[in-house]
């Protein structure tokens, strides 16, 4: 038995260990298991019992078709794409790295949303408005700082989100059970992120019918402190199950999504290139000069998405006029040639 064993990991050397291939390969063992059992009952030698259930069962093509995995033998088979190995302690390492860095990022989207209660909570206690603005500042210093931090965390393992990555069937049940795991802890946090997001309006409510200046204020800062609290829940749950669906998905992903700054990088033009370079830093100053001008904290939100669909349409328009371009010159220069 140990043979044919041995047989059937050769048979799916090579194959991405995913939930359809292993399944195919347990039937596959069960089948191979039944008929060695039938021979060797039927009188046939250990030997003549292994080499017929191999003969029978050794062409993985032929029996793909009814095992299901047909349309992955020939991806496999015919794919050009080599798969970096990750090992055990690689992924727990990163797993690890990957809930400190998205703490810090969610905390820093936190502090950024909650920094406008400082202000907000000056006025409300009649205190010098430059006191509140410096902790505004200073709240906004800490969550870049906190963002800034999260993405150097898992610097080192950028390759498991930028390059096609394998692992193991151990390192495999081992995130399918932090990932049971983690899924009532995930339920919870994103129900209550997203109650708190419901319902910010509430403290509002109560502390206007209260009445007098200070509760007036208050209300605006306690809806910034539910949505605050809100978006760290859902942007941490939510992250950290994200992980966990890639990990699990990693020996089938063969397509990655650029980052912002691979689509920068990818820009031809050094002029096109150098604008979209300074892109950010110009709508992160156009959003506080707008906020602190209008003091319309609650609506001047709405120029990061706008300003995300305008960076993504002007790179993909840019793009797509240099690949247009380079095409011609390519056209012209075939055309030349004959």
């Amino acid at each position: 038995m140990e043979t044919i064993k041995n047989y059937l990991e050769s048979m799916f050397r090579g194959l991405p260990l995913t939930d359809k291939v292993m399944k195919a390969k347990s039937e596959l063992l069960q089948m191979m298991e039944d008929k060695y059992t039938e021979l060797i009952r039927s009188g046939k030698t250990e030997n003549e019992a292994v080499g017929e259930v191999i003969q029978n069962f050794g062409n993985l093509e032929d029996l793909a078709e009814d095992l299901g995995i047909m349309d992955i033998l020939h991806a496999t088979k015919y794919s050009e794409v080599q798969r970096r190995k990750i090992s055990f302690e690689e992924i727990t390492e990163f797993l690890g790295k990957e809930k400190q860095a998205t703490a810090f990022r969610a905390a820093g989207i936190m502090l950024c949303i909650i920094s406008v209660i400082f202000p907000i909570l000056s006025d409300a206690v009649r205190i010098n408005e430059i006191f509140g603005i410096t902790l505004m500042f200073a709240s906004i210093g800490i969550g870049v700082v906190l963002m800034v931090l999260s993405g150097t965390l898992t610097e080192q393992w950028r390759y498991i989100k930028k390059e096609p990555c394998s692992i193991d069937a151990v390192t495999i049940d081992y995130l399918k059970n932090k990932n049971r795991e983690f899924m009532p802890s995930y339920a919870v946090m994103h129900a209550v992120g997203i109650l708190l997001c419901i319902l910010c309006f509430i403290p509002a409510a109560v502390f206007d019918e209260i009445g007098g200046h200070f509760w007036e204020e208050m209300s605006g800062a306690m809806l910034f402190v539910f949505v605050g609290f809100g978006v760290f829940l859902i942007v941490f749950s939510n992250t950290l199950k994200g992980s966990f669906s890639r990990l699990l998905r990693i020996n089938e992903i063969t397509e990655f999504e650029e980052s912002r700054e691979d689509k920068i990088k990818g820009i031809k033009d050094p002029k096109a290139r150098a604008v979209m370079a300074c892109y950010w830093p110009v709508v992160t100053c156009i959003y506080l000069c707008v906020s602190f001008l209008t003091f319309a904290w609650h609506i001047s939100w709405i120029i990061w998405p706008i300003a995300a669909a305008v960076f993504t349409c002007v790179v993909s328009i840019t793009r797509a006029r240099e690949e247009e371009k380079a095409s011609k010159k390519s056209d012209k220069r075939a055309y030349r040639e004959e």
